[in-house]
């Protein structure tokens, strides 16, 4: 370890010290009590130890969680409340498709058609599974799409010979795979699962509701613009290294000695076409929810006349870590949301008069200071209940549609560009592929540009083709 890393990792441990500690002393005021403050101390030394390295991002986030309830803010028993959440659950069971698909000869005929297509040019190849990634997204769980396009983006990268955490290709196919994924979510309502809670949260509060070819509309344009904007600051910040045409011939001469598909490739397809199908459907079905669909599904895999994967399989695949990370960063946003802190800091920047700087002005601070704090406290849906309901009010005192800043803010909090908390970014963190300043360089212009757009097209749309006016 060299002198400047350990220096880092002390000052990490240091400054989330000095904040835990701080925490204790401060009185609580009439708007934060004592325990909100001490909620806000203990995640922003969790994040100090985040971005320093100072231990595994996974064991940081426990250490955060053991840290609550001795200073007295969560009842241990409650504490770790978040590893028994949908999201913990499904971020383990979405790994067999992964599995299943990977296992089989699909992944190689299917990323055959795509460097098929882009050649030898490593930056039309990162292009083509940033397509991919966006295009199944928009029908599909992000995460979903994370990890199996990923996983496909490793074929190439096994065929090259390239070594995971040092080929810049590398990187650039993890993190343009991952900011893809969270665009594409927003262009359609079946997208995320948050699209669906602004829906239902507009129908409850103002009576009207968004169909799906209002939300692409409204949404549609900006998440397909971001695709080409997104990666020319990957190809640009991370430089892809060219790729042999030798190693994407043998890949393709490869996939052209398949021949016909197997039956185990046609069961694989069975689960690749039907999950999907069955999460578009849980937007209408609430019994057909992503993590109901992905547990069936994987157990499915496993019964007698299918046995698509052996258990040993599917542990070998499921990034243990990162579930541990997953889980840890929801108890930990579920600790500053029950202690007042999410409301305290929401309330304070809706009373600084931001909201009188006029329609698109207020909208973009908003939206920038929503992100920006969402990306250190990822608790998407805790925003949206907070949020939607005094931007819907503040919507239509300007003669703006009330559907305009649910909207925006489900896209812009499904994912993240900047750092690796946001769960599903999280799935991306894995292999020690890149680092997070890797990540927030990358990300932070995309990032701009796409509040930006948001901002000015989104309430364009909606006035434009009347949406819940």
């Amino acid at each position: 370890m060299s002198n400047t890393s350990s220096i880092k990792q002390i000052a990490g441990l240091v400054i989330a010290a000095i904040l835990v500690v701080g925490g204790l002393f401060l009185p609580g005021t009439g708007d934060l009590t004592h325990e909100g403050i001490l909620g806000l101390a203990i995640l922003l030394a969790t994040v100090a130890l985040w971005i320093c390295e100072s231990i595994p991002m996974g064991v940081a986030g426990l250490l955060a969680l053991v840290v609550a309830p001795i200073v007295g803010i969560a009842e241990i028993n409650t504490v770790f409340s978040g590893f028994g959440t949908t999201t913990v659950i499904f971020a383990i069971a979405v790994f067999g498709l992964t599995a299943i698909v990977m296992k089989s000869n699909l992944a190689i005929r299917l990323t055959a058609a795509m460097t098929k297509w882009s050649g030898a040019n490593s930056n039309k190849l990162v292009l083509a599974f940033m397509c991919v990634s966006w295009l199944l997204s928009t029908v599909m769980n992000d995460s979903a799409v994370l990890v199996l396009v990923i996983g496909l983006s490793m074929i190439v990268l096994n065929n090259a010979g390239h070594e995971i955490g040092k080929s810049r290709l590398a990187k650039a196919f993890y993190i343009g795979i991952a900011l893809c994924a969270f665009i594409g979510g927003g262009a359609t309502p079946a997208g995320s699962s948050i699209n669906v809670l602004v829906i239902g949260m507009l129908e409850q509060t103002m009576g009207q509701t968004i169909s799906f070819v209002d939300w692409m509309v409204a949404c549609l344009p900006v998440c397909l613009l971001m695709v080409p904007i997104t990666w020319f600051a990957v190809i640009k910040i991370l430089k892809p290294e060219p790729i042999e045409q030798k190693d994407l011939e043998e890949l393709q001469k490869r996939a052209r000695e398949l021949g016909p598909l197997a039956p185990e490739e046609k069961k694989t397809l069975f689960f690749l076409i039907g999950m999907p199908v069955l999460w578009i459907a849980g937007s209408w079905i609430p019994a057909l929810n992503v993590t109901t669909v992905t547990v069936l599904g994987l157990a499915a895999m496993f019964l007698p006349g299918v046995k698509l994967l052996t258990f040993e399989e599917f542990q070998r695949e499921v990034p243990w870590t990162i579930v541990i990370m997953i889980g840890a960063v929801l108890c930990l946003g579920g600790i500053v949301n029950a202690t007042g802190g999410v409301a305290y800091l929401a309330n304070m920047f809706l009373s600084t008069g931001v909201t009188e700087l006029g329609g698109f002005f207020s909208l973009l601070l908003i939206m920038l200071a929503v992100y920006a704090f969402h990306t250190l406290v990822p608790i998407g849906p805790a925003f949206i209940t907070l949020l939607v309901p005094p931007l819907m009010a503040f919507c239509v005192s300007v003669g703006m549609s009330p559907a305009v800043p649910g909207m925006m803010l489900a896209i812009l909090l499904s994912g993240n560009f900047l750092l690796p908390f946001n769960p599903g970014m999280a799935l991306a963190y894995r292999d020690n592929c890149w680092t997070a300043s890797e990540l927030f360089k990358t990300g932070i212009v995309p990032a701009i540009i796409f509040v930006v757009l948001l901002s000015a097209w989104t309430p364009f749309a909606a006035g434009l083709m009347g949406i819940a006016m």
